[in-house]
């Protein structure tokens, strides 16, 4: 009887110190949990890559760098870069307008966009309007380093997710069958647990996949769509299809509203464009009904068909868990949410039905 108490109070004592553990783990990475969850939608989506072309390279460490280098940081440049881009359009449109008090609010991100301080510093200081290089430093510096530092606490930031990500992603493609074999082991190899982790597992590839697929697809299809448009109308209809149709791509990963929220806002812009100017207004209807019937509604279609064929999860309760996960959580909710799903409909098949027999029973 001693000796079971003792056991039993070693056995709180360890309890407790697994979850200090895991308290000071969750506060470590509350702050990037967001981060954290992109990172195993990449994983998801690239893990088929990786092992196919680890059975050919059978060496875990390359093939990781490699995969990442071949997905993850293309799509990140891109993003960037369309960042950059967006940030020169914005300033371009607050200074034209009379929303100067926005533009100043964004200065310290907008000045990214523009010719740089340190350029407007140099011309300052070689000016010949009878300042001195020594007066033009002093009243220029504290207003450029304030806006420098700004800028350069929020691109830290960027680069510590970024980091932080690609850390993630790397470790779980090149040691995820460690953290396998150990969680098997730990749980005595129980069939019920492993099927059922396993399970979640596949549907989770299926659907992360899935939806990297769309990103491919309908930024393909935009392309060619778009090109093709400028090929027609002997002129940029669209000023920067590639570019455009990454974003699109992209953008299919929001819930709701997807690529809508990439292609409306600029089919507007080109209707803008046809009102103040000469540009015929069959452009911006071209461009409005090509989005929506070929580059929206096709890859879409086969997409979701492919998702629903393939996955254990029905399409629609995959859709509520993209809709209602961003909606609870935020834009991170855009990963957790279809997590959340497929752990609940694999619980609700394979683990439920024996509590309740259970239950029941006493």
């Amino acid at each position: 009887m001693c000796a079971f108490r003792e056991w039993g109070s070693r056995r709180v004592v360890w309890i407790g110190l697994g979850l200090l553990i895991a308290l000071a783990i969750a506060v470590a990475l509350r702050a990037y949990f967001g981060t954290f969850l992109f990172a195993i939608f990449l994983y998801y989506a690239t893990r088929p890559l990786y092992r196919l072309l680890d059975r050919r390279l059978e060496h875990p460490t390359a093939t990781a760098t490699i995969t990442i280098l071949a997905v993850v940081v293309p799509m990140v440049a891109v993003v960037g870069y369309a960042g950059f881009a967006a940030l020169q359009e914005l300033d371009r449109f607050l200074a034209a307008s009379d929303l100067e008090t926005y533009r100043s609010a964004l200065e310290p991100y907008l000045s990214l966009a523009r010719k740089g301080n340190v350029g407007r510093l140099r011309e300052m200081a070689a000016s010949d309007t009878g300042r001195s290089i020594a007066s033009a430093l002093r009243q220029g510096l504290p207003s450029v380093l304030g806006q420098l530092s700004a800028v350069a606490g929020f691109v830290v930031g960027v680069l510590v997710r970024v980091f932080l990500m690609l850390t993630f992603l790397f470790y779980l493609l090149r040691d995820d069958w460690k953290l396998g074999r150990w969680f098997a082991d730990s749980v005595d190899h129980d069939d019920q647990v492993v099927s059922y982790l396993e399970a979640v597992d596949d549907d989770l590839e299926t659907i992360f996949l899935s939806n990297l697929a769309v990103v491919g697809v309908a930024g393909a299809m935009a392309a060619v769509t778009y090109l093709v448009l400028n090929l027609v109308a002997s002129g940029a209809v669209v000023g920067t299809p590639v570019l455009l149709a990454v974003l699109i791509g992209i953008g299919t990963l929001i819930p709701a509203v997807g690529m809508k929220i990439v292609y409306v806002p600029y089919g507007l812009y080109l209707v803008g464009l046809a009102i103040a100017t000469s540009v015929p207004f069959w452009q911006p209807i071209a461009f409005f009904v090509l989005s929506f019937t070929i580059v929206d509604t096709v890859p879409d279609f086969f997409a979701r068909s492919l998702l629903s064929a393939r996955s254990g999860v029905h399409m629609g309760l995959v859709l509520l868990g993209y809709f209602l996960g961003t909606l609870a959580f935020g834009w991170y909710g855009l990963f957790l949410g279809p997590i959340v799903v497929v752990a609940a409909v694999h619980f609700a098949h394979r683990i439920f039905p024996d509590l309740a027999s259970a239950a029941l029973a006493d």
